[in-house]
């Protein structure tokens, strides 16, 4: 798992659409957007392809292998195949993009 950090000036709009095709030029073929609210919990689970989620507004934390990552804007997560993982949204809710190569 890899985490970094995305920084972006401009509008939200400009933010999704930008990250939507980076994420389709680096070959993600699943790209979904997701809008969540605050407390919602997701239990552990996986995906049958690689998947990179990056957060827009708000935050959330996925726990992958008993650490928890913390992410809040602009934060990227990288999370291989078949990786087991869970996840909780954050005070404020989160919207972020996820993109699996399948």
């Amino acid at each position: 798992m890899s985490r970094q950090s995305l920084h972006y000036v401009g509008n939200a709009i400009d933010l999704t659409a930008n990250i939507k095709a980076r994420l389709q030029g680096e070959g993600f073929s699943s790209i979904e957007e997701y809008d969540d609210t605050a407390g919602e919990a997701f239990s552990e689970h996986d995906h049958p392809g690689d998947q990179r989620m990056i957060v827009v507004r708000g935050s959330m934390i996925v726990e992958i292998g008993g650490a928890q990552n913390a992410l809040k804007v602009g934060d990227e997560l990288d999370i291989p195949a078949r990786t087991k993982h869970s996840a909780i949204i954050g005070p404020e809710g989160c919207i972020y993009i996820v993109g699996e190569k399948t």
